[in-house]
């Protein structure tokens, strides 16, 4: 009897202990699967990673420029570039590239809409997609967007099964 109170004590704080955290880090936000062909308009286009080349981080943001002020990516300020004003074939073109920069072989690209809380479209993500036996996962980004505030930060992560097959089990070369 004792160990089941103790047991839903337990329980009952966790469950508080998460529900406050989530609140802090604000609503999460799904992306959806999007057609380039039916992506119009201009875009800010934010280029993420290709730092070396056997770097596999590699992700572009194009962000509707009136929703730019929203966005943060919670990377160092250094590892991303923003190019403003571009129109969507061309930003489109220039994601495609640098998201397939570097000696691996990107299969594909993957392409979602980023919602922005509030029924509307905050832009679209290009992710490179990969063969499971070259870098051990198809997307090896985990790519996470949290509202909080009238802001959207875009978390950006290597996958930690992914970090172990490319960089080994203690992370070195990073």
């Amino acid at each position: 009897m004792k160990a089941t109170r103790h047991f839903l004590e337990v329980a009952a704080a966790l469950i508080v202990i998460f529900t406050i955290q989530g609140c802090s880090l604000g609503m999460q936000l799904r992306t959806e699967s999007a057609d380039p062909k039916g992506i119009e308009g201009t875009y800010d286009l934010f280029t993420y990673g290709c730092r070396h080349p056997t770097d596999i981080e590699h992700a572009a943001f194009l962000i509707a420029p009136e929703k730019a002020g929203m966005v943060e990516l919670y990377v160092p300020d250094t590892s991303y570039k923003v190019k403003r004003g571009i129109p969507a074939d061309q930003a489109l073109a220039e994601a495609d590239k640098h998201v397939r920069c570097g000696v691996r072989k990107v299969v594909a690209i993957s392409v979602h809409r980023i919602p922005d809380g509030s029924g509307g479209t905050l832009g679209y993500e290009v992710l490179p997609r990969y063969s499971v036996t070259e870098v051990g996962a198809v997307d090896p980004l985990n790519v996470s967007y949290s509202l909080k505030d009238g802001k959207i930060t875009i978390y950006i992560r290597l996958s930690p099964d992914v970090e172990k097959k490319v960089y080994g089990p203690s992370g070195g070369g990073r």
